[in-house]
């Protein structure tokens, strides 16, 4: 069994060499028949996705070789415009799926996944947009699920927030406006992020106007059908430029040059670092007590224990979250945003192959990522941080990554806004965030920069709705 660790890191320079023109497999001696999987997963996460690979391999027999780049979208572009593409694709977010779909270039899912009930709430239906006709297929599993429309926050200082979290937009503003020790309460605000930065500004943004205005009109913005300065968009802008106003221009400024990891750190650092003297290095963890993320960042907030900690039996810091509260009278408790990484299998392409049945054993992987089994492996080599929305529910060792998969399970799940826009419209949404940052007062202007952008008619437009659970449908 070859060492996947090194396999992954290795397949970085791999890929970058594909960006100078050779084929994603094309510069690879793989044995015949070996699937060739490419995703965005490097370093500690694509160790883990190696072991979920390695257990396939197990259970199959058959082999496989991971590729990870950060930057999925351009280089599977190449790699399709090569007539070379991936056997599967792990991709970070979904504005792609339809893009794909509308060209041809994905395989629909066959057999097993297609009927188990369990992976049902994982599976991705999408039909063409572009005037060839076809129905709805499933394209594509969300292998894992981001929960977001949550604060994390700590516990031990912010002691009552545990029995009374803010249940109104107007109360959080008010919790915003505490002092701790002196000191204001501080968002954890942190923009930077590779290979696109601007999504924590987005993800405000989205949970805002799902929180504001409702289902139904954050399901018109993100098919395309209501503009960027409507009402309802521009309230939500408004409505975290508010927030952020409450706390110093210093903090909105410094997020410009922060990685989500970095302020995720300073929610649990107890001290404040001093601010960097370069405009444009990424400042220290600042001490924070607020932070609007993903559960992903739980990986940050409960690093992997040292052989020393051990050794002293020191306890992880406590954390815990609450929900985006809702806005007015208006309930949408049940409303929860998330995001997913997705499985794609690719058609064969046209290159000279004596393997015709690549596609039967790209299904076979596709519908292993869909199982509890493949979920219990990246449960195991992600100290339980890996969730999914797969129908059973798996045991947690703790309440509050038991409250996350909970949380998956009830209410309805809305897919991250920016993830189901054009990737030109999404890249622009991202870059307004930037600047409106830097310079509210210019929101009007850039709404206006983003109406012209949206273009309805683009069949690369998703038509996604949210989706009830099955508790929440009953």
């Amino acid at each position: 069994m070859k060492h996947r660790g090194r396999v992954a890191r290795t397949a970085l320079a791999m890929v970058t060499v594909l960006l100078a023109g050779v084929a994603l497999n094309g510069c690879s001696a793989e044995p015949a028949g070996e699937l060739v999987v490419f995703g965005s997963w490097t370093d500690d996460e694509a160790d883990a996705f190696e072991m979920v690979l390695e257990d396939f391999e197990k259970r199959s027999g058959v082999l496989t070789s991971y590729q990870g780049h950060r930057d999925v979208s351009q280089v599977l572009q190449v790699a399709i415009d090569r007539d070379r593409p991936p056997d599967v694709a792990v991709l970070p977010r979904v504005n792609d799926l339809q893009r794909y779909v509308n060209a041809g270039q994905l395989a629909p899912l066959t057999g097993a996944v297609t009927t188990d009930p369990g992976a049902a709430p994982q599976l991705i239906k999408l039909a063409p947009r572009t005037g060839q006709g076809g129905g709805e297929l499933a394209y594509a599993v969300a292998i894992t699920t981001a929960l977001k429309s949550v604060v994390w926050y700590d516990p031990s200082e912010l002691t009552d927030v545990a029995n009374a979290p803010p249940r109104t937009w107007d109360e959080l503003v008010e919790l915003t406006k505490r002092k701790i020790g002196g000191e204001q309460v501080r968002w954890c605000l942190a923009m930077s992020s590779q290979p696109v930065s601007g999504w924590p500004g987005t993800d405000w943004i989205e949970d805002i106007l799902l929180h504001q205005s409702g289902q139904t009109v954050y399901e018109q913005w993100t098919r395309g059908d209501l503009a960027w300065n409507s009402p309802q968009v521009k309230a939500a802008w408004e409505a975290w430029g508010a927030l952020l106003g409450v706390s110093s221009k210093e903090t909105s400024r410094a997020s410009l040059y922060t990685t989500y990891e970095t302020a995720a750190r300073g929610l649990l650092s107890p001290k404040v670092a001093e601010p960097s003297a370069s405009p444009t290095a990424e400042p220290a963890a600042r001490r924070c007590h607020l932070d609007h993320q993903g559960s992903f960042a739980i990986r940050t907030y409960r690093p992997e224990p040292s052989a020393s900690a051990a050794a002293t039996d020191s306890a992880a810091p406590p954390l815990a979250f609450f929900p985006t509260p809702q806005f007015g009278t208006t309930d949408t408790t049940s409303l929860r945003e998330v995001s997913d990484d997705v499985a794609v299998m690719f058609r064969p392409s046209t290159r000279d192959t004596t393997d015709d049945e690549a596609t039967d054993r790209a299904n076979k992987l596709m519908t292993y990522l869909a199982s509890a089994e493949a979920q219990a492996v990246w449960r195991e080599h992600t100290n339980d941080v890996a969730f999914s929305r797969r129908g059973e529910a798996p045991e947690y060792p703790d309440q509050v990554l038991a409250a996350v998969g909970q949380r998956l399970r009830t209410g309805t799940l809305c897919w991250d806004g920016s993830d189901l826009m054009p990737a030109a419209m999404a890249t622009a949404f991202e870059r307004a965030v930037l600047v409106y940052l830097e310079a509210p007062e210019r929101l009007t202007s850039l709404l206006a920069e983003l109406e012209a952008f949206r273009l309805p008619s683009s069949p690369e437009w998703m038509d996604l709705t949210c989706v009830p659970t099955r508790q929440e449908g009953k």
